[in-house]
């Protein structure tokens, strides 16, 4: 009876190895534009604290405009915060984040958030990573060198895309950005010259997901292809989204938790 029982055992283990090997349905939780000081940072803490009881999510994405303006103080409370997560982050860049006169550039930004991190993330602000098989392009659109509301992405940062998208053709791609790529009524938010993106877009039809912030509201769409997703602000609403997404089932599930 007993060896029985180990038999079972031993089996049950390795059918839930395989089921996790193979899984390929991945969930993360995106919080975006949390605009981070002083004085709202024991809100993000409590979040940080109901982030940490979900048990099954792969991980959290702090999509942008993570502090409400690049100072030494603000980008010291991010860290400290950021050390209390239990699970893997993904940091993007928004138009809030960086300046290169208040000594916050790209390389430092990042510097910071990987010694809070404990090395664990990209020092690059463009990268690919990969999650249950599914591949994700990590794309940056922010300014250091002078503030502006609008994003724009770069020839280069599009010239990479162009790369990766080129080199993983026969895969289903999910981009993750701060600056969304769909048309708004603000023309103080509208990422600039978008045309050029939607050019490597429409040359390749393998992005299937783009997930980002930066407007303020909550908005999905399918637009070309495209499961557009748009997070609302964290700093008005308290608002995160949890989203599932399964590429080799084209299942794309999203809740907005307020």
């Amino acid at each position: 009876m007993k060896l029985f029982f180990k038999i079972c055992v031993i089996f049950a283990f390795f059918n839930l190895l395989n089921l996790s090997v193979f899984a390929s349905e991945v969930k993360f939780i995106q919080i975006t534009d949390i605009g981070l000081n002083k004085q709202n940072a024991y809100k993000l803490q409590e979040t940080i604290k109901e982030l940490n009881s979900y048990k099954d999510v792969d991980f959290i994405i702090f999509g942008g405009n993570n502090i409400q303006k690049a100072n030494i103080e603000n980008l010291n409370y991010f860290t400290h915060l950021l050390r209390k997560v239990n699970k893997k982050c993904i940091v993007l860049l928004g138009n809030s984040d960086v300046l290169s006169s208040s000594g916050i550039n790209k390389d430092y930004y990042l510097k910071r958030v990987r010694r809070a991190l404990w090395w664990h993330h990209s020092k690059k602000p463009n990268y690919t990573f990969k999650s249950k098989g599914n591949l994700f392009v990590v794309m940056d659109g922010s300014k250091q060198y002078f503030q502006s509301s609008n994003g724009y992405y770069s020839k280069e940062e599009l010239f990479w895309l162009n790369k990766v998208l080129e080199q993983n053709k026969k895969k289903k791609i999910i981009i993750l950005q701060h600056f969304p790529l769909l048309e708004t009524k603000s023309k103080w938010l509208e990422t600039a010259k978008t045309e050029d993106y939607y050019n490597i877009l429409d040359k390749y039809k393998n992005v299937k997901v783009i997930v980002s912030g930066h407007y303020g509201d909550d908005t999905e769409i399918l637009q070309n292809g495209i499961y557009h997703i748009i997070t609302e602000k964290y700093s008005e609403t308290g608002a995160y989204k949890i989203i599932e997404v399964d590429l080799k089932k084209d299942f794309i599930g999203t809740y907005l938790v307020k």
